[in-house]
């Protein structure tokens, strides 16, 4: 057993931490096109931070830059949220910004946490405002939010990587498309690892994906 184990070849390893949404998405359809074994963590982009910074982590795909020493961050791509709502929703055009607000305020809302993250945005840039909204339920997880919208109970924030099957099934759509915001993503990793031949392999790998 010890001489096959010390014939074995040795296979390296990357180590990659990503939003479980994205790397569904985005990065677990391209492992194929990896040639090394990968090893992958989930977690806010506070989170992955500390691992990429303990050296647990080679590359994290994040929205965030933290100024962090030896920490370099490569743009990937942009992302877009809109507001989504179950099909059948029925949905009041305003031609003023005031009306609008208030209609969206009294509606049922779903978030991905307390703090309203992404509702928030779309609110302080488009309505100069926070929120004063309390969402009817937290869930800490895209894939079932959107779920829970197809299932009518209510309104949130989806980026539109996730909703195509959605929309195309005739189970969701985009409401108030004007209230869209921008989310940057970036590929962040421990600036002395920047020449490895595997590394830029991977990231390469990474920049294909397409935002369609």
């Amino acid at each position: 057993m010890s001489f096959k184990m010390a014939s074995l070849p040795t296979q390296s390893v990357i180590k990659l931490g990503a939003a479980h949404e994205f790397f569904s998405e985005k990065i677990l359809p391209q492992l194929p096109k990896y040639n090394t074994c990968t090893l992958s963590h989930f977690g806010t982009a506070e989170q992955l931070l500390e691992l990429l910074k303990e050296e647990k982590l080679d590359i994290l795909i994040m929205s965030k830059r933290f100024p962090a020493p030896g920490v370099e961050y490569l743009k990937l791509m942009d992302e877009e949220f809109v507001i989504v709502a179950p099909i059948d929703y029925e949905i009041h055009e305003f031609d003023n910004l005031k009306l609008e607000e208030q209609w969206l305020s009294e509606q049922k809302w779903i978030s991905y946490g307390l703090e309203l993250p992404i509702i928030r945005r779309i609110w302080r840039e488009h309505y100069k405002k926070r929120p004063e909204i309390r969402p009817v339920h937290i869930i800490p997880n895209l894939h079932m939010i959107l779920k829970a919208i197809e299932i009518g109970m209510g309104l949130s924030v989806i980026p539109t990587y996730l909703l195509q099957d959605s929309l195309k099934a005739g189970k969701t759509k985009v409401v108030f498309k004007h209230l869209k915001v921008e989310n940057e993503l970036y590929i962040a990793y421990q600036l002395k690892n920047k020449h490895l031949p595997q590394f830029h392999e991977i990231i390469s790998v990474i920049r294909e994906t397409k935002m369609d």
